[in-house]
């Protein structure tokens, strides 16, 4: 990467684990230059000179591997694919957990820190982005304008191999139309709007940086391309944002085979963390795996391994007191193998049920906040039909409104919505889910009403 420095090493720790041997990779020494700028080697010449953005244009990984060890990156593993568009990383050979199995130098990350130095603050547009959405997308937009940067040089930036190996289908919330939102359930689609809303930050900031040019700026396959590019596969680090070539190969998996650390020199080094079969996909945990429909929304994939989904229900108004309860995206979990119920969500539906009873609603917290098991259990234990009537009208209601969802996905032309057969996916494991509450948690104590 075009920069002076690297950002010290403590900023990149995403993972730690006492337990794993030092990198097997040999490490450059603290002088390692960033990538140049200027094509040193005959690859680039070999490569066509632009990027095909197209969705009908094929990745080219082909130069992949090459590419990445000119720059002083290091593998132990292969590409592979299920479809020929979805490439990933696979163990080439039976390989023991805590084994190092790639290296890649700071120098060839993108960075949002990397992209500030080599282009100044770029004030105008951290205006408009401070306007629109605040600070918090600042690194994001950095990153963006870095990758339209190398777009636009084509075979003459440094990462024009990399680039030309990347997706060019993509099916997250960003690349969705409005008809893809209107078939989606609501959390699922709000989280599919944050991600375009985003996009279209990043796209309205871009009239301020007089670098990139006219037509780019213009270019919405470009543009959306290079934004798809960065939401999937950027780390949040910190307060900045880094893409690692070869280590973004890694998909993503609820339980995961692999971490990342990084070392003293700011590198990048990735460790499996159990024993991988040849052949098996090395995979990492990219986020919360008990929220697959904020998966779906920025990364366009179904994770159907997930082990639990949000529960769905939107209509608490929050506060201190059901947060302390649970009240969250992340807690209050319906569970995808069993049909179990978290205990969050009993708790905040018996908190909110209690509203009008002031003292009784006081004791009840008390008791949660104070570990006091017997009352707390004896107070569901009371109020077990209410709660249980609560989640059986809101299971039977969400289960209609993703029957209504399904009937106005299918009747869309896949053709021109082709993002709709991965949302009736979508929708198809939390109906599953759904179901699995109803028949196993919810039926049997309430019965058939």
């Amino acid at each position: 990467m075009k920069t002076k420095s690297m950002i010290s090493a403590h900023c990149f720790i995403l993972l730690a684990s006492s337990s794993i041997s030092a990198s097997a990779f040999v490490s450059p020494p603290s002088y390692y230059n960033p990538i140049s700028t200027k094509i040193h080697h005959p690859l680039h010449q070999q490569l066509s000179s632009y990027i095909e953005v197209d969705e009908s244009a094929v990745r080219d990984t082909s130069s992949l591997t090459q590419w990445a060890e000119q720059y002083g990156a290091q593998s132990a593993v292969d590409f592979s694919t299920y479809d020929g568009v979805d490439m990933f990383a696979i163990a080439t050979d039976d390989i023991p957990a805590g084994s190092a199995i790639m290296y890649t130098p700071a120098n060839m990350f993108i960075s949002s820190y990397g992209a500030k130095e080599e282009f100044g603050t770029l004030e105008k547009a951290e205006k408009m982005i401070q306007e629109l959405a605040g600070p918090e997308q600042f690194p994001m937009f950095y990153v963006f304008v870095k990758l339209l940067v190398e777009y636009e040089k084509g075979a003459e930036s440094p990462w024009f191999p990399w680039l030309n190996s990347l997706p060019r289908i993509f099916d997250s919330g960003a690349a969705m139309t409005p008809t893809c939102y209107d078939c989606l359930p609501p959390l699922a689609a709000k989280y599919a709007m944050a991600e375009r809303v985003k996009y279209i930050n990043c796209k309205q900031a871009l009239r301020e940086v007089d670098f990139i040019s006219e037509d780019t700026k213009k270019n919405d396959a470009v543009t959306k391309w290079a934004y798809n590019v960065l939401g999937t596969r950027a780390f949040e680090v910190g307060e900045e944002m880094v893409i690692v070539p070869m280590a973004d190969m890694f998909n993503h998996g609820s339980i995961p085979n692999v971490e990342i650390h990084y070392d003293e020199e700011g590198s990048c080094n990735a460790y499996t963390t159990m024993d991988v079969p040849a052949g098996s996909p090395l995979l990492m945990c990219y986020a919360n795996p008990y929220n697959p429909s904020a998966l779906f929304a920025k990364y366009g994939f179904l994770d159907e391994n997930a082990p639990a989904t949000f529960c769905k229900i939107m209509d608490i108004i929050p506060s201190t007191e059901n947060r302390n309860l649970g009240l969250s995206f992340s807690r209050m979990l319906f569970y995808h193998e069993n049909g179990g119920i978290s205990e969050e969500v009993f708790d905040v539906l018996l908190f909110e049920h209690l509203s009008g009873e002031w003292q009784t609603q006081k004791d009840f917290y008390n008791a949660c906040m104070n570990g006091d098991v017997d009352t707390k259990a004896a107070y569901h234990q009371q109020y077990l039909g209410d709660v249980m009537g609560r989640l059986k009208k809101h299971v039977d209601t969400f289960l209609v409104e993703l029957d209504k969802l399904d009937e106005k996905a299918a009747s869309k032309d896949i053709e021109t919505h082709t993002r709709i057969p991965k949302i009736m996916a979508h929708n198809a494991f939390v109906r599953e889910v759904f179901v699995r509450v109803k028949e196993n948690s919810i039926d049997p104590v309430i019965g058939y009403q």
